[in-house]
């Protein structure tokens, strides 16, 4: 079964060390290097990828990662924030079970559990994410195929 997975960006910025210290130097640069981080979930996954960003005072917009049908980024308007994009999301979901919010904000993680969705923390998505490159990687290698998906690694360490 397909999930969509909707990550909090602000949120997941600030639990990944290395990307928190990006963020003070260049906030574009670091939201682009989270979104190409994630990448292989919206490339290699089966799941559709959603990650929501607090918006540059204007409307809200949403985009395709790369082209990539399974991978979308919103910028919230001003008005809403990203934590209400992510609300009306859960509110408006037709298979709410399908959803999972990858946040450490205790009250967008009620929302998503008062909504019947689940959510994770940020670290944890990691962990699904390395899955994923695993499952890649043992298809590679069984097919013999190089071409068919390219080598990633998670390299952002986290404190234990």
């Amino acid at each position: 079964m397909q999930e969509h997975l909707i990550i909090d960006g602000n949120n997941a910025l600030f639990a990944i060390p290395d990307l928190a210290r990006e963020m003070e130097i260049d906030r574009e640069r670091a939201r682009e290097s989270l979104l190409l981080f994630l990448e292989p979930l919206g490339k290699l996954g089966n799941d559709l990828l959603t990650v929501v960003f607090d918006g540059k005072g204007g409307p809200q917009k949403i985009l395709k990662h790369k082209g990539m049908d399974h991978y979308s980024i919103i910028y919230s308007s001003s008005v809403d924030g990203a934590d209400g994009v992510i609300e009306k999301m859960l509110m408006n979901a037709q298979h709410p079970e399908r959803i999972v919010v990858v946040t450490n904000d205790g009250l967008i993680r009620n929302c998503a559990y008062a909504n019947g969705s689940t959510a994770m923390r940020v670290e944890e998505i990691f962990k699904r994410l390395d899955h994923v490159i695993e499952s890649s990687n043992s298809i590679r290698n069984k097919s013999k195929t190089s071409d068919l998906f390219p080598d990633f690694e998670n390299k952002i360490p986290f404190p234990d």
